[in-house]
């Protein structure tokens, strides 16, 4: 019986860790989306340097996205020197 015990409650441990790595990542992305925002439409030189320096590399580090992050960074600073 404790035996038993034991493993329900590791099932409920690991369970709940994983509910928490999820809702982590998943804010992580709600901030990233929200970052992203300061791309799209028509913005101004001022405007995409400010959004370049609020992007939060680590919040793509938390959620596994490094190189994305990084082609990402250079493809806006690349745009921003061709602006």
């Amino acid at each position: 019986m404790v035996d038993v015990l034991e493993k329900a409650f590791d099932f409920y441990e690991k369970r709940e860790k994983s509910v928490n790595e999820f809702n982590i990542s998943r804010q992580n992305i709600q901030t990233i989306e929200e970052q992203m925002k300061a791309f799209q439409g028509k913005i101004t030189r001022e405007e995409l340097k400010s959004g370049i320096k609020n992007l939060n590399p680590v919040l793509f580090q938390k959620i596994g996205l490094v190189i994305t992050y990084s082609i990402l960074k250079g493809a806006l600073e690349d745009i921003l020197r061709n602006y």
